[in-house]
């Protein structure tokens, strides 16, 4: 049926999606991507929005293929078609007419984010999380990719070094066009690769060739912070390297009519909160003395003063990212007003503190309302540290403030899937509302709420003990209520409970069976599906949670899910033989599919 209808409606990306879905073995789904890749590419477009939505399908259905080969286990022929790119790949290596029609019908921004994956996937032998999480989604660019270095000893560091320099050279060229029609995104996009770029150098070949490279990059963009973070951090950590520039002097030669000086003040403060307490007090006392005395928090005087200076026709709403520059006038003053809470607990007056970061929190927004919401809860947890109130007092007020976090709309964001782009075109709502209720709607996006957690208890989202479960109860049951589909805070709790409750007794298991459904609906209930390495990390905490019929039950409904991975079919067959089961019918649903579990995947 797919398959008619795609010969049928060849430019239908929802329905490529499908008939790649309905393919069963690996040699058929990675045909089908390629032809709807193929496609795909032809299709015309006339319009911006024409473009724009080209360009997010071919990306999307190339970056699933890529994904689709790593966990395959056929990564080797993921790597052979990104090298096949390169100029010197030989003739059998070329895969890549294909990959070069992708290329030119891509948007600037699709194309970054093209490279960096293929990047990523040529060392890291996956793609980065950040853009598995938008699979399916319109991409946009990481924030905060991380790049960990690697063995110097890695096989193909050679082919990893003429790639990014391919890559660096033909995005320059396209930067160069952008600059050549005047197109306004071409600074933020260009320094998107730069910061990446250096990260990537410093991954593949160390602290000096990465350094050599930023100070290059500190001359082309001089007022990028970003890169300029890098030099500060870089400098307080190494301090040898010639061409960097410490934070104290890049806020001394900061140009005084330039805006993001309040944000280069916040993350020395930052910078040396996570290092130097010491410091941090002196570099907060010294913004106080330049920055601090004339704001006064009780009025909003000084707030009045400084959005009313922006320039006339200037909107204190656009984001920096869209012109690719620091923070706005408005944004300076969100920072100041982060600065100056920092210092108000500095002085241990954490009513004003309070009032401050409130404050920066109404007027902070795009980009640097997720960055505000981290520091107010981050003060918020350094007000409760400085109290004189209990372990389990400071968590239950940390799971009220995020509880009031929820309240507000913003805090809870909402994605557009890419295939169900047809619905904009529908105008009665009811008619959207039946297929919202017919195929299930979009849950609201976690990860804000998620970040917040994050600051305030770390990477495990949930405090590291708690005396009453029932709090923990009932500030999960809230939070999955606005967000049911939160799988990172369901493996959170699956993990904090196996830790805690491994007893026997009614109230253990109890609980035991509590973290078990609150995981396993998290993850069924995502649209779209999962991440692979979310399931396998959920299989094994319904292990350690005793969850045994559950687990079977997991592993089959996974398999559904992704019936090419060759860790989840891995991690089933070693259950059923940790467990007695019968391995057979695993060994053979996978031989179904073309993956064989008793080779290793190349």
């Amino acid at each position: 049926m797919f398959s008619d209808a795609v010969q049928h409606n060849v430019y239908s990306y929802e329905l490529w999606l499908m008939y790649i879905n309905s393919r069963l073995r690996v040699d058929d789904r990675l045909d089908a991507y390629n032809d709807a890749l193929s496609m795909l590419c032809q299709m015309t477009a006339e319009t911006d929005k024409d473009l724009q939505e080209r360009s997010a399908f071919i990306l999307d259905i190339f970056l699933q293929m890529i994904y689709f080969l790593c966990m395959s286990g056929n990564i080797d022929k993921a790597v052979s078609r990104i090298i096949g790119i390169l100029p010197t790949a030989m003739p059998d290596n070329s895969g890549d007419k294909l990959l070069a029609d992708v290329i030119s019908c891509l948007t600037m921004s699709d194309r970054c984010i093209f490279w960096i994956s293929c990047l990523y996937v040529l060392i890291y032998r996956n793609l980065p999380e950040e853009i598995i999480d938008q699979l399916e989604f319109q991409k946009a660019l990481p924030r905060a990719l991380i790049w960990p270095s690697i063995d110097p000893s890695v096989d193909n560091r050679d082919k990893i070094t003429d790639l990014l320099n391919f890559a660096a050279c033909k995005m320059a060229e396209d930067i160069s066009e952008c600059v050549k029609n005047g197109d306004p995104s071409y600074l933020m996009l260009s320094q998107f690769l730069a910061v990446n770029h250096i990260s990537c150098l410093a991954a593949i070949g160390g602290l000096k060739s990465s350094v050599d490279m930023l100070v290059t990059y500190m001359k082309e963009y001089p007022m990028c912070p970003q890169i300029l973070l890098i030099s500060a951090r870089l400098d307080r950590k190494h301090g040898t390297c010639p061409g960097l520039k410490s934070f104290d002097e890049l806020i001394l030669n900061w140009p005084k009519e330039a805006q993001g000086i309040q944000y280069m003040w916040n993350q020395y403060v930052e910078h040396a909160l996570a290092t130097d307490a010491e410091l941090a007090e002196k570099v907060l006392t010294c913004w106080f003395e330049e920055h601090g005395k004339d704001c006064d928090i009780q009025s909003n005087a000084a707030i009045c003063i400084e959005l009313s200076s922006e320039e006339p026709g200037t909107s204190s709403l656009v984001s920096p990212q869209a012109v690719g520059s620091g923070p706005s006038i408005s944004e300076d003053l969100v920072f100041r007003l982060l600065n100056l809470s920092l210092y108000k607990i500095l002085e241990n007056n954490l009513q004003e503190a309070q009032m401050a970061a409130s404050k920066a929190l109404k007027l902070a927004h795009g980009e640097w309302y997720e960055h505000c919401i981290r520091e107010h809860a981050a003060i918020h947890a350094l007000e409760l540290e400085k109290s004189s109130s209990s372990t389990d007092a400071q968590t239950r007020a940390t799971f009220s403030l995020i509880i009031g976090y929820l309240a507000d709309h913003c805090n809870l964001p909402t994605r557009e899937l890419l295939s169900r782009r047809f619905c904009q075109n529908i105008k009665k709502h009811r008619l959207r509302q039946l297929i919202d209720d017919t195929i299930g709607s979009v849950p609201a996006d976690s990860s804000l709420i998620n970040s917040v957690l994050e600051v305030c208890f770390g990477p495990s989202l949930l405090p590291k003990s708690i005396s009453d479960v029932k709090y923990l109860v009932d500030f999960v049951e809230t939070v999955m209520e606005a967000l049911p589909a939160n799988y990172r805070l369901g493996l959170a709790v699956g993990g904090f409970v196996a830790k805690h409750f491994t007893g026997y007794g009614a109230a253990s298991t109890g609980t035991r069976f509590w973290a078990s459904s609150v995981l396993i609906n998290a993850i069924f209930r995502a649209v779209p599906v999962a991440p692979e390495s979310v399931w396998l990390e959920g299989a094994g905490l319904l292990e350690k949670l005793h969850a045994t019929e559950i687990l079977k039950r997991f592993y089959q409904q996974a398999a559904s899910v992704y019936p090419f991975s060759f860790k989840l079919w891995h991690a089933h067959l070693n259950y059923c033989k940790a467990s007695g089961s019968n391995t057979e019918s695993i060994l053979e649903s996978a031989r179904q599919r073309g993956i064989e579990l008793n080779l290793t995947p190349t």
